[in-house]
């Protein structure tokens, strides 16, 4: 019986599937699904969590995808692997690639352990007790470059051709993440190929530098590798730069302003683990080149000895800025004069340790984005001190939320007192979703009727979360569910202890008739 849903249709409904095993089911239905799932599945091959063994299935399944002539060339120089031998797939999965990630040392570990399975029995057994021996250590180098010494030329040569597979139909592929390492060789000479425009449709770019295995890794590749690709690729939108090298910081920088300066949509820029600044001056200083974007997410980064020249880039920026993401950074109150310019600013997710330290940012981002600010997010890591001064400081956040983000739809806090709420509650009367922690030695029992009653009408999704007991009684939750039946569709309440299913807050919330979900 034909279906009467369009192949489209059905692949929008199964792109709401996230478990693979899900997937893998609906692979066994009936062709016209398999046809389906199959291009889902080998759409992020190399971006999944998995284990050597599978990432080297997957390897397995795209060398059976080589041409003739990349066999031929293998085997002439006298690489003869086991899949070479193999009837030819049904399906071409490297036309499904739409996300690669290149990570040389997974790739060389697996296409070495391929290599080993070729050879004769009493050699692939020395060359296991290596790998596993790296496998129980990773940060032992020695193991993985012994393993690249040995079998360096037929490693190559594998890694080329694969490249190349993938290169031919890299016009399909929307985002590319990648180290510095030996694989990179491979793509330059391609990318310098002007009769050819690779990777001409990337939409996001990952630079990720360099794990110790490859500090070795010339600075120039680097260079190339994302000049080249400034050529080809002139619509992506997203570049992150995640732990730049200091030995690449100067051709990272220089390279990567070459890149911004090529897009005509650039609209996301994240800067991760650039610890100092010598990392992340050669990129936000350049203020033609982030003059487009919109959102820009700093984590891990240290702003101690941010320069001038840097700083207007920033004021800059933040005149457009509509999503910004802050977490684990220092000196962040440096960048007061710049937040000031965050009229337009709809999101702001903060994270750190102790948001004291950055109050006066806080403050500021939050007055000047008053206008604008719908969705706001701020973490910090529980320390348990309540001296004066650490609750002077949360009042003043508080109170600066709530005369401020009064047009806030989505808030997220940590560690709140009864008394927070109210004041939350009075300013902030547009709010769909509210997602917090209680602070235990807070009195909830006395306050939770009270806040049932006043809870804003707009007001769809409660979260609440707790550490180890629940800081309210059964009977307080009952009084704060009658007063906000009305208006509140959904309640979920987060714990480190699982309650139990036949305890009285569980009953309670069964008889309240608004929707709960209980999470430990």
């Amino acid at each position: 019986m034909e279906s009467e849903l369009s192949t489209e249709t059905w692949t929008q409904i199964f792109s709401y599937l996230e478990s693979r095993a899900d997937l893998h089911s609906c692979l066994l239905v009936n062709r016209l699904w398999c046809r389906i799932m199959v291009k889902i599945l080998w759409e992020h091959p190399f971006s999944y969590n998995m284990s050597n063994e599978k990432f080297k299935s997957i390897l397995k399944t795209y060398l059976t995808c080589l041409n003739e002539r990349s066999i031929e060339r293998l085997e002439e120089s006298g690489i003869k692997l086991i899949m070479f031998n193999n009837k030819k797939p049904m399906f071409a999965y490297n036309e499904f690639l739409r996300d690669l990630v290149i990570d040389s040392i997974r790739f060389d570990i697996c296409i070495y352990n391929l290599i080993n399975e070729s050879k004769e029995e009493q050699k692939i057994k020395k060359i296991n007790k290596k790998r596993r021996k790296f496998q129980e250590k990773s940060e032992d180098l020695k193991d993985i470059r012994k393993i690249q010494q040995k079998y360096s030329k037929e490693g190559d040569l594998i890694l080329e051709e694969l490249i190349k597979l993938i290169c031919s139909k890299s016009n399909k592929i929307r985002s590319l993440s990648v180290s510095p390492c030996n694989m990179m060789d491979y793509m330059i000479t391609l990318l310098k190929d002007e009769n050819n425009y690779y990777f001409n449709n990337i939409k996001s770019f990952t630079i990720n530098s360099t794990s110790k295995v490859y500090n070795s890794y010339e600075p120039i590749k680097v260079y190339e590798l994302i000049f080249a690709l400034s050529r080809v690729s002139k619509n992506i939108t997203h570049i992150r730069v995640n732990n730049a090298c200091q030995s690449y910081q100067s051709e990272l920088g220089d390279s990567l302003e070459i890149l911004l300066n090529s897009q005509t949509n650039l609209r996301s820029l994240d800067l991760e683990y650039l610890t100092e600044p010598v990392y992340y001056e050669p990129i936000i200083s350049k203020s033609n080149i982030i003059s487009t974007l919109s959102d820009i997410s700093f984590k891990n980064i240290n702003f101690g000895s941010i320069s001038q020249k840097s700083m207007n880039s920033l004021i800059k920026l933040s005149q457009n800025l509509k999503i910004l993401k802050v977490a684990s950074c220092l000196n962040c109150s440096l960048l007061c004069d710049a937040m000031k310019q965050c009229s337009n600013l709809v999101e702001f997710t903060y994270e750190t340790c102790q948001f004291g330290e950055d109050l006066d940012f806080l403050l500021t981002i939050l007055k000047s984005s008053s206008s604008s600010l719908r969705y706001l997010d701020i973490f910090w890591i529980r320390d348990g001190s309540n001296d004066n001064e650490s609750l002077l400081k949360r009042l003043k956040l508080i109170n600066c939320i709530s005369e401020h983000c009064t047009k806030l739809t989505y808030l997220k806090l940590r560690r709140l007192n009864s008394e927070d709420l109210f004041s939350i509650w009075y300013g902030c009367k547009q709010l769909e979703v509210l997602s917090f922690f209680c602070n235990e030695h807070s009195d909830w029992d006395d306050s939770l009727e009270d806040l049932g009653r006043l809870l804003p009408c707009t007001l769809k999704v409660l979260k609440i979360g707790h550490w180890i007991e629940m800081p309210f009684s059964a009977m307080a939750l009952e009084s704060f569910l009658k007063g906000c039946k009305e208006s509140l569709k959904k309640l979920e309440i987060y714990s480190f202890k699982k309650l139990c299913k036949h305890s009285e807050y569980v009953s309670v919330l069964k008889n309240s008739g608004v929707y709960y979900e209980l999470i430990s």
